[in-house]
Formats: structure tokens, sequence, C-alpha cells
């Protein structure tokens, strides 16, 4: 009995070993695999989903925020928003921006920083929409890196 329950254990330990060497070699083979090492921070994260866009960070944003200098863009579906956003800012949902483009040219001419936000880091939304616009020829907008849950952490206002 003891010979087979190590003889099991063996097999399993091989089955892993023979999976992480398949899937170590199709991610080194595939074009934009995930490295290894790296930087995972969430500004890093959300550096790799804006594309180049520029970022900001949930204090910076609660800087100009206070300061009455920001405009925020909340990415989320209306179900998220209702339950619960920064206050003042304004419901835009991806599938939603072209329908928004005057709007956002228009909180553009207030001379604010506009700055779009999401989820969190792993959402995309953000940078999706702000890259949307940016397509249309709408912007500066900054995404929010950390969004929503970034700035509850902090313990800034919503509503």
């Amino acid at each position: 009995m003891v010979r087979r329950m190590r003889q099991a254990v063996m097999y399993a330990l091989w089955m892993v070993a023979a999976a992480v060497v398949v899937g170590a070699v199709f991610n080194a083979a595939r074009p934009g695999g995930i490295p290894f090492v790296g930087d995972w921070s969430a500004e890093a994260v959300t550096r790799i989903h804006a594309g180049g866009l520029e970022v900001i960070g949930p204090d910076e944003a609660y800087e100009l925020f206070a300061a009455e200098k920001a405009l925020f863009i909340d990415a989320r579906e209306p179900g998220d928003y209702a339950g619960g956003h920064i206050p003042g800012s304004v419901n835009i949902p991806l599938e939603k921006a072209a329908e928004h483009l005057e709007d956002v040219r228009a909180m553009l001419r207030t001379g604010k920083t506009l700055i779009a936000y999401c989820y969190d880091v792993d959402c995309p939304l953000g940078a999706d929409l702000v890259k949307d616009l940016r397509g249309q020829g709408v912007g500066p907008v900054r995404v929010m890196h950390e969004g929503w849950v970034g700035w509850l952490d902090r313990g800034y206002p919503h509503e």
C-alpha cells in the first residue's frame, strides 16, 4: 500500500513538472508572453492596459479633486456606478463613449484634468475608454490605475 502511494505521488509530481515545462515553452513561444520576472505593481499593470496613455495614481487624483481641478469619468457599468462612485463623476461605459463625445469635450473645456477610472488595476475599461476617446480625437484624459478600489482603500470621499 505504501509503495502504491509513493508511486502515485511520483506520477503526480512528474505530471506537474511536465505541465510546468509545457506551459513555459508555450509562454516563451507566444508573442506577448507573460514575463517570469518583471514589474507587477499596480501602475505597471495599468501601463500595459493603457498602452502608453498617461496614468495617474489615486493620491495625485485626490489632490486634484481636493483642489477642484479634476473631473472624473467612471467607465464601469451603470449598476456598478450606482453602487458607489467618486463625487461628481460622470458614468460613461465604454460602449456608450460615442454618445458622450460632446459631454467629454465640454468637460475638457473647463481646463480641469479629466481622469477615467474603472474598478481596479485589473479592469481595463478605463484605459479602453480613454483609447476610444483618443481615437475619436478627444483628449487628453488620464487613467487612474488603481481605479475605484484604490480610491476607496485610501478612504477618499465617495457617494
